[in-house]
């Protein structure tokens, strides 16, 4: 990993604190002690490591979840890139923290590479609007998660304009409202 991707995280953190005008209580980087165990639990219960090719977190948004995960799919939908994270209030149950993960698009065999961030809900819809204003601050159009802090669910976002959600107490209805 080049020095910049080690010390994106902390100038995202700076960046987006300053841009949004939060509160780095509500929008932090994970702390690197913690990184290892937050990542594990996420993809210990979200990753299909089931394949031998395209498995783990970083291909869940498109090849799919883990089988256990997937029997809780709420459903995969079409989405403007630059809007859909406004209707976050809307999918999630309640305004608590949750992880932020921002895919550095490695290889489930070659070690994938996130970023993790926890926020709240209303603090992550400030921080997507200015990622997605600035090419995620140059870095370009990067696949996401959302993933609630006791693992009951995960959003997936992909550069195809498509999230997905999986898991309990999401509410789908906003994508289904547009359809009709």
């Amino acid at each position: 990993m080049n020095g910049f991707k080690k010390t994106f995280p902390y100038f995202v953190e700076s960046e987006l604190l300053q841009k949004c005008n939060i509160s780095k209580s509500r929008f932090h980087k994970v702390r690197g002690s913690q990184w290892k165990g937050v990542y594990q639990a996420i993809t210990g219960k979200f990753a299909d490591k089931t394949k031998t090719w395209k498995n783990g977190l970083h291909w869940a948004n498109i090849n799919g979840y883990s089988p256990k995960s997937m029997k809780n799919l709420v459903g995969c939908y079409p989405v403007d890139y630059a809007t859909w994270f406004y209707q976050l209030p809307k999918i999630v149950p309640e305004d608590d923290m949750v992880y932020f993960l921002i895919d550095n698009g490695s290889y489930w065999y070659a070690g994938e590479q996130f970023w993790i961030f926890e926020s709240g809900i209303s603090e992550l819809t400030k921080v997507l609007s200015v990622l997605n204003q600035s090419a995620f601050l140059d870095l370009g159009w990067l696949d996401y998660y959302i993933v609630s802090k006791k693992y009951k669910w995960i959003i997936g976002f992909n550069h195809h304009d498509v999230v997905s959600l999986v898991g309990e107490g999401l509410n789908p209805e906003c994508f289904l409202e547009t359809k009709n």
